[in-house]
Formats: C-alpha cells, sequence, structure tokens
C-alpha cells in the first residue's frame, strides 16, 4: 500500500464503497425469531455443523448489530453449548466486517479471553453478515451500577475497579505482544516499521467515512483533519491493535472479579500501540476523580496506565505521539457519531434508530475535547 492519501485497507474501503452505493431508499426491518431460526438451519447445513439451534432469543447490548443468543444441541464441542450471533443491520455507527473480525478472535485465543467462533455468514445464509460464538458469561458493570448506553458512564466502584485494574493493564498488554509474525490475519495489511504509514491509513479511513457520510460540514472536523495530516508520527514497532479497548467493552464475573472476556473487535487493526492507550483519555468513557483527574473507565487514573502499560512492556510513551493518537481519537468518534450514526438513525438503516440519535448528540461533548486538544492541551 503506497503512502499516500489514497491509501486506505483495501477490504475496509471495499465496505465504505459498497456503502456508498446502496440504495438510500431502503429500511432495515429487525430479524424476527422465526427468520434467525431459518437462517441458522442454511448457515449450520452449509458449514456442515451437525447442530440445531434451541431457544433463539433476542440479545441486549450492541450498540448497531442486532444480537441473538440460543442453545445448540448436537455434536460440538462444550464450548458452542450455547451461542452469541451477532448480526450487521443495513448500516451502523461503522461499517465493519464479521469474517475480520473472527480473524482477530481466532488470532488472540489463549492470548487474552475471548469468545471461541463457530463460524461467520457472508450474509446468504442469514441475510446479512454474521458471526456466531460461544457464549461468555459476565456483565459489562456491577449489577447495582448506572450507565449510558455502551458502558458510557459506567461506574465500577472502588472494589470492582481495584480488582479489574490490573487486569484490563495487562490484557491491553498482551494484546500488543501478539506475535503478528505466526497469527493468521489476512485480512490486516501491517503498516511499515519506521513510517508514517499506520498514523496515516487512519487519517485516510476516517476521513473518507466523512467524505462519504458527512450529513453537514463541520469546520472543527476539516481543521482537526488537517493538523493530523500535517503531524503524521512515525510509527517504529506496529503491533496488533483492538480499536475500542476501554470500558463497557470486556465482561467479568461479579463473583471472582476475573474479566472472561474482552469483546467488539471490529475496530481492530495493525497499528501504532499509542493508539489504544489514547482512546482511554476520551472523556466520554471515563469520571473524573475528586482531585479532578480522569479516569479511565472509572476505574484508575489515565496517568496510572501510562505508568504501568510502559513498566510492563519496556516501550517508552512518546507524549507528542500520545498527543497526536487523542486528537485522532476525537476525530473518529465525532466521525462515527455525527456522521454514520445520524445517517442510519435518519434513513431507518438500523433497529437502534433512538440510540444512534443519542450517541450523534454526544458530538457536542466530544467536539469541546477536540478544541482543547488542538490547541495543546491534553487531559
Amino acid at each position: 500500500m503506497e503512502a499516500t492519501r489514497e491509501a486506505i485497507e483495501s477490504r475496509l474501503l471495499e465496505l465504505l464503497e459498497t456503502k456508498a452505493a446502496r440504495p438510500r431508499t431502503v429500511r432495515y426491518i429487525p430479524k424476527t425469531v422465526e427468520e434467525v431460526v431459518t437462517g441458522l438451519e442454511h448457515l449450520f447445513a452449509r458449514e456442515a455443523i451437525p447442530a440445531r439451534a434451541r431457544n433463539v432469543r433476542r440479545m441486549g447490548g450492541g450498540a448497531s448489530k442486532e444480537q441473538f443468543v440460543f442453545d445448540l444441541e448436537g455434536d460440538v464441542p462444550p464450548q458452542f453449548a450455547r451461542c452469541v450471533l451477532r448480526m450487521d443491520p443495513l448500516e451502523g455507527i461503522i461499517e465493519t466486517c464479521r469474517a475480520r473480525e473472527a480473524q482477530v478472535l481466532r488470532a488472540v485465543a489463549g492470548v487474552v479471553p475471548v469468545p471461541p467462533v463457530l463460524c461467520v455468514d457472508d450474509g446468504s445464509a442469514m441475510g446479512q453478515p454474521a458471526m456466531i460464538t460461544g457464549f461468555v458469561g459476565g456483565v459489562t458493570k456491577p449489577s447495582a451500577s448506572t450507565s449510558g448506553p455502551s458502558g458510557v458512564r459506567a461506574t465500577m466502584g472502588d472494589r470492582v475497579g481495584a480488582a479489574l485494574t490490573p487486569q484490563f493493564i495487562r490484557h491491553l498488554v498482551s494484546i500488543h505482544a501478539t506475535d503478528l509474525g505466526s497469527a493468521s490475519l489476512p485480512d490486516y495489511p501491517r503498516p511499515r516499521a519506521g513510517t508514517t504509514d499506520a498514523a496515516l491509513w487512519q487519517v485516510n479511513y476516517w476521513t473518507k467515512v466523512r467524505e462519504l457520510e458527512q450529513i453537514d460540514a463541520l469546520p472543527l472536523l476539516t481543521l482537526a483533519e488537517t493538523w493530523l495530516y500535517d503531524h503524521l508520527p512515525v510509527c517504529e514497532e506496529p503491533v496488533l491493535l483492538h480499536g475500542d479497548y476501554r470500558i463497557g467493552n470486556f465482561l467479568f464475573d461479579e463473583d471472582s472479579l476475573q474479566i472472561t472476556a474482552v469483546l467488539d473487535w471490529e475496530l481492530a487493526h495493525i497499528g501504532d500501540f499509542h493508539e489504544d492507550l489514547a482512546y482511554n483519555f476520551e472523556p466520554l468513557f471515563g469520571t473524573r476523580n475528586s482531585e479532578g483527574e480522569l479516569m479511565a473507565g472509572s476505574m484508575f487514573p489515565i496517568s496510572q496506565l501510562i505508568r504501568e502499560y510502559s513498566a510492563l512492556t519496556g516501550r517508552v510513551v512518546d507524549p507528542k505521539v500520545l498527543h497526536w493518537y487523542c486528537v485522532l481519537t476525537s476525530y473518529k468518534l465525532i466521525g462515527m457519531n455525527h456522521a454514520s450514526s445520524i445517517r442510519a438513525a435518519r434513513d431507518g438503516t438500523n433497529h437502534q434508530n433512538a440510540l444512534l440519535a443519542f450517541l450523534a448528540s454526544c458530538a457536542a461533548g466530544m467536539s469541546d475535547t477536540l478544541c482543547k486538544l488542538l490547541k495543546g492541551h491534553v487531559e
């Protein structure tokens, strides 16, 4: 892939172009349980999976995916006795690939706790692209906690936070330590070490999202885009990134306080480790302690994340590179919420239009963060 402003990961570009070519008059109708059962029958027959779905029911969670849980009866391994179906609607907050997500889940199995992958459908059986994994028990927040959608403003509490914090940091370190030489990730191109590829590809992609999906002009994003291109940092050692590593995207057992699964890998890619760190600097995903310091997911100060990550990996966190990726984080989150979410909610191409409309309203607060970052202020 050439180091130009047109350089975008091919599979991601294909998804965006397919979406852009889709007629805007088609509305999405959520799948019924009966439709899901029929689709699973076709999928299992095609994949030669000797099993049958029972007790299919809709499952909560997921900002823009239809989710169902069901029991699987037949000759299957124990980890698939109960399964989860994650299926794409017509459009959502982001365009991602279930086959790509399955690749990364298989690559990190044994590295960090993740749901096991049973199979993937390109849409020919289920009607929409889908992935089926084994069910993993756990919660995303304590039962007594309140929060907004997708883990936003969730409060873990001192006891839970103290237990989960070292696991949260350790799993991030393990993800970044994934052996890219042995991992089977055919749909994940690797940026060249010692170049600006990792940063450039990200700006190119999110700028393309804006170009294709923006409802109205946001001069702030145009300013941020220019700044990002003008200050592209070099990535010396590309690593596997989760891309959405935060509270709300992992499960834990309330009794043992052990993380049982890291979820939502659809934004995973290969890039600069600073990017995953910077994601936790977004105030939307945190709270502030009594001293006013930003807490990552309400669990620990972000300064602790940098300190302990550096100690565990030996990597030196460059404040300038971290700042660049904080700007990128704001840029892409506003793009998701102010462009893609609004389009999907407006056009009825998603089953959770109310949720997407709410997420679109978060762009105001994120814009304030981006303004501060562009002035050189990092929380």
